[in-house]
């Protein structure tokens, strides 16, 4: 990554299934975000939690397409000013069934 890393993880096919179920019952993507993906386990640098929902509102049918072909989803955030801290981040997403990892420049 050419910007400093605010926030990495892996999303499971398994999580993803339940995003996606959630989805069809017109639960909004920051919800979901936060209930199935932040509630109770990790804690995120602020602006994380919005700028995953916006990233997966983006895009919803390939999270859909990936959960259905058995994919993890790789999400990582980076400081949008390029300066650790910003409140404004960045997020990517990338499906794959291979394992990721993410470093932030030098």
């Amino acid at each position: 990554m050419s910007k400093p890393i605010a926030h990495q993880a892996k999303l499971t096919n398994t999580q993803l299934g339940k995003m996606v179920k959630a989805h069809q019952k017109g639960t909004t993507w920051l919800s979901i975000v936060s209930t199935l993906v932040f509630a109770g386990g990790p804690t995120a640098p602020a602006g994380v939690v919005t700028a995953l929902a916006s990233a997966l509102a983006g895009s919803p049918n390939r999270l859909i397409a990936a959960y259905y072909s058995g994919k993890h989803a790789y999400h990582v955030s980076v400081y949008a000013s390029g300066k650790k801290p910003s409140l404004s981040k960045i997020t990517y997403i990338y499906y794959t069934k291979s394992n990721l990892s993410f470093r932030s420049p030098r």
